[in-house]
């Protein structure tokens, strides 16, 4: 039985060793600072864990029960204040440690469409079950899909035409709500060229699987080309 439940734990960390993170491979500004909240998160938990763990090893082997002790009752003492205090302020300097670079990334990175300069501005419309972006400065209209130019901010103004969707490119920034009646902004600054899969990461409804788009990153001259040529197609 032992066997099997080993083979079985084996067999799933191998199937998921195959697919890709993609957070764990961020191509942007905003997404590298989210990955380095995830590694703090990390190591903090993985400290907890060692530490109740090695105590954990340390208890059982300790205080098992030995042959000739099974009718006997452990002396009953009270609690070690030392020990209580530990446990309690602990944790807290833990949280604390976590709170606040959580707390200033995510302020920052919620405040930055109104820091950043000269960003791209793209207004997205996500809708039962699709994506629009429009370029207000080159007046492009795209479907499911998104070019953007490296190593320039961009401001995504988000916005529903019915339900609460969820913006995500996971490679390059965390998660925003797309709502209808209200306008929330996303911005990003892609680090390296390449294709990224974007998403609705809130449930929408029944073909919410299929609300995907795509996310193209290019150099900044073969931006400038591409908006040349989609604008005078528009024309």
């Amino acid at each position: 039985m032992t066997l099997r439940i080993a083979l079985f734990v084996s067999g799933i960390i191998s199937i998921s060793g195959c697919s890709n993170i993609a957070i764990l491979t961020p191509k942007g500004t905003e997404a590298y600072s989210e990955l380095s909240l995830l590694y703090l998160s990390l190591a903090l938990m993985s400290i907890v864990l060692l530490v109740v763990f090695t105590l954990f090893t340390r208890f059982l082997i300790k205080y098992r029960e030995r042959p000739g002790q099974e009718n006997d009752f452990p002396t009953q003492i009270e609690g070690n204040k030392k020990l209580e205090i530990t446990w309690v302020v602990v944790p807290v300097f833990i949280l604390i440690i976590l709170a606040i670079p959580t707390f200033a990334t995510t302020y920052q990175l919620d405040h930055e469409a109104e820091s950043v300069d000269e960003p791209l501005r793209i207004n997205v419309t996500g809708k039962q079950f699709r994506w629009f972006f429009y370029y207000p400065e080159f007046n492009i209209m795209l479907e499911n899909e998104v070019k953007l130019p490296v190593d320039r901010p961009v401001v995504f103004n988000l916005h529903s035409e019915d339900v609460i969707h969820s913006f995500w490119i996971p490679q390059l920034a965390g998660k925003k709500d797309v709502l209808p009646h209200k306008e929330n902004k996303l911005t990003i600054t892609p680090d390296e060229t390449g294709t990224f899969d974007g998403k609705c990461a809130e449930f929408c409804g029944a073909s919410h699987a299929f609300m995907t788009f795509k996310t193209t990153v290019i150099e900044r001259e073969a931006f400038k080309e591409w908006t040349n040529v989609a604008d005078k197609q528009e024309e």
